[in-house]
């Protein structure tokens, strides 16, 4: 194993470079996070426009998934061997090439080939644009350099779906890619105008062979049980009991294996950490569920509100709010109060938000959702900065871009995990309200026979009255399966809160 140093380290700015490095680096990830969930509502335009079907093509995100998981936890191992910051550059690029590839893919089979590569150059892209936004700040400011990476990172997905919607309805799917082309040449010329001659040290180490293996089968075959068990049935489908059995198989070798080589892909023993291993736990429960109401929230309003996607996007918007607000001033609390303090605000909040959310109705307005994704934005501003902050702290410096890249690969795996897991509630509790409420129909055979004549007298024949009945019976039955989800949430949001205060504050040691 050989080292070489870097010709000069990365240091603090000043002044407006250290603004414009917080914009660039803020807007990689802000691209690499919106690309996660923005080809989401365009799935079956593109599909119709490529000739293959809608379930063929949810393969799109689910390839984009697989290779990004992959790629995000080689972070630090690459970082290490290439160096931080042109690791970055090289990834941006590439991400900018893959997108154009996306855009200008002539059939299915080469959009795949595309989102493959665009999901693998991802991977490093969120956890080094934290790494390198925390090197160009002072220490005294880094928890605010922290607190606007993370609300890129929780708005990432919110605008995703919306941009997606909304560009491929105003022009074509093509542009939901292609957009990023211009974003991506200003961060790479922006980057290497802001870090000229400056990177972290590089040390040529051994490739972990059998580590990446391992990896690339285990998490590969985690996230197909994740994205397509829903689809598929979960258990009940041959493919999806093979992948989880391939996976778990894959996952307790890794960890055997990873605990044992001296220069690992993935550095596991970050675990032995006490605030890692915690503040991890929690950004994954966190995250986890607010991904979760992120995808079946938005699903309820268009399916069964009538909202479109444009709408729907609107609705939710303001969860961004206290983010943009608080910013500012989140980094000196955080520094002044600590950061379990935040931390338990966002889950408290979430957790009576999540209380309140299990009371709604159908005849909730947009005002009534604008106005609860509004309080959930209490949480969201006080979540990912405070236990990222409480994660490093009383890290090496040199473990930063593994640390974060470990992080995060887990918090992205846990909200496809979740998002899985809830609607796969959500449609399994709507079956247990729909059969409840077609017996209460039976029984008050009265009442129906008068909603029969109602709808009768209107101008329906019999089978259109039962049609509509029927058909108010689903919605009102996926309104109740919603409400119980959020209940359960409130319950988990209130343990996690428990969960942060067993790591230590930053000022006692790790």
């Amino acid at each position: 194993m050989t080292a070489s140093q870097a010709k000069q380290p990365i240091t603090p700015l000043v002044g407006v470079p250290r603004s414009l490095a917080a914009v660039t680096f803020g807007l990689a990830s802000f691209m690499a996070v919106v690309d996660i969930t923005v080809a989401n509502v365009s799935v079956p335009t593109i599909s119709g426009n490529l000739g293959v079907s809608p379930e063929e093509g949810e393969w799109t995100i689910t390839f984009f998934a697989i290779s990004n998981a992959i790629c995000i936890p080689l972070t630090g191992w690459l970082g290490r061997r290439f160096g931080q910051a042109r690791l970055f550059a090289g990834s941006v690029a590439a991400f900018t090439l893959a997108s154009i590839l996306c855009g200008l893919a002539p059939t299915f089979e080469t959009l795949l080939i595309a989102r493959v590569l665009q999901g693998a150059v991802a991977g490093p892209i969120v956890p080094l644009s934290q790494a390198l936004l925390v090197a160009v700040f002072p220490p005294e400011k880094r928890t605010f350099a922290v607190a606007m990476w993370a609300m890129t990172n929780m708005a990432g997905p919110v605008a995703g779906p919306m941009l997606g919607g909304w560009i491929t309805d105003q022009f074509s799917w093509p542009w939901i890619f292609l957009i990023n082309a211009p974003v991506g040449a200003f961060v790479v010329v922006s980057a290497g105008v802001l870090l000229r001659g400056k990177d972290t040290p590089t040390v040529r180490l051994p490739v972990d062979v059998v580590g990446l293996a391992l990896l690339a089968i285990a998490v590969g075959c985690l996230q197909v049980t994740f994205d397509r068990g829903r689809t598929l049935g979960w258990f009940a489908s041959p493919l999806i009991c093979a992948t989880a059995t391939i996976s778990v198989v894959g996952l307790v070798l890794l960890v055997v294996w990873e605990l044992g080589e001296a220069h690992p892909i993935v550095d596991l023993r970050l675990f032995e950490f006490r605030n890692f291993a915690i503040g991890t736990l929690s950004v994954a429960v966190g995250f986890g569920l607010y991904f979760a109401a992120l995808v079946l929230v938005p699903l309820w309003l268009q399916t069964d509100l009538g909202y479109s996607s444009t709408w729907a996007g609107v609705a939710t918007a303001p969860m961004g709010v206290f983010g943009i607000v608080l910013a500012p001033f989140l980094g000196r609390w955080v520094a002044t109060h600590g950061p379990r303090l935040y931390a338990s605000i966002a889950f408290a909040a979430w957790a009576l938000v999540a209380l309140w959310r299990s009371t709604m109705t159908t005849g909730v307005t947009i005002a009534d959702v604008a106005l609860i994704h509004l309080a959930q934005g209490i949480g969201i501003a006080f979540f990912l900065t405070p236990v990222v902050s409480l994660s490093l702290a009383g890290l090496p410096p040199d473990k930063l871009a593994s640390a974060s890249g470990l992080q995060t690969a887990i918090r992205m795996m846990a909200g496809s995990l979740c998002a899985s897991i809830a609607q796969t509630f959500w449609d399994e509790r709507a079956r247990f309200h729909r059969n409840h409420l077609v017996d209460a129909v039976t029984e008050l055979s009265g009442r129906a026979a008068t909603a029969l004549n109602q709808l009768r007298s209107a101008g329906l024949t019999e089978q259109q009255s039962w049609t509509v009945i029927n058909q108010q019976i689903d919605v009102q039955a996926r309104m109740l399966s919603l409400n119980d989800f959020f209940y359960v949430s409130a319950f988990a949001f209130a343990a996690a809160l428990g969960i942060i205060w067993l790591a230590r504050g930053p000022k006692q040691s790790t």
